[in-house]
């Protein structure tokens, strides 16, 4: 039988990538393939450490605290994830409206130039 390869990566590296997944930028699937991460659950679990503890790779044998859940390291990814959903959407809502805007300014030219008569104010009037 065949023995599976193990892959070893750096904790700066798993957090890239956990930090790029939070934020949205990649999916979990693309993750895996860009960065040829074997395995279906390595990146859920790197996510759950990180969420959980702080950091992505749990070393007993080295750090016994670093398995301790650290409050304030775990409040501010949250708060900046947060703030950045918010902020993604907002812009989003920015630029449907900025869409909308503009439907609204070609019905009226369209309108303007079908049935001849003027519907905008013009500008030097009273």
């Amino acid at each position: 039988m065949g023995q599976k390869k193990q892959q070893h990566f750096s904790e700066e590296f798993r957090r890239e990538v956990v930090l790029r997944v939070l934020k949205g930028e990649i999916n979990k699937e693309q993750a895996q393939k860009r960065y040829g991460i074997g395995g279906r659950s390595l990146i859920l679990k790197w996510i759950n450490n990180f969420e959980k503890y702080g950091v992505c790779t749990i070393r007993l044998a080295k750090n016994p605290q670093s398995i301790m859940p650290k409050e304030k390291k775990t409040e501010k990814p949250a708060k900046e994830l947060e703030l950045e959903a918010r902020n993604k959407l907002l812009e989003q809502r920015l630029k449907d409206e900025s869409l909308l805007r503009e439907m609204y300014s070609r019905m009226i030219d369209i309108a303007e130039q079908e049935y001849k008569i003027p519907i905008r104010k013009k500008s030097n009037t009273k």
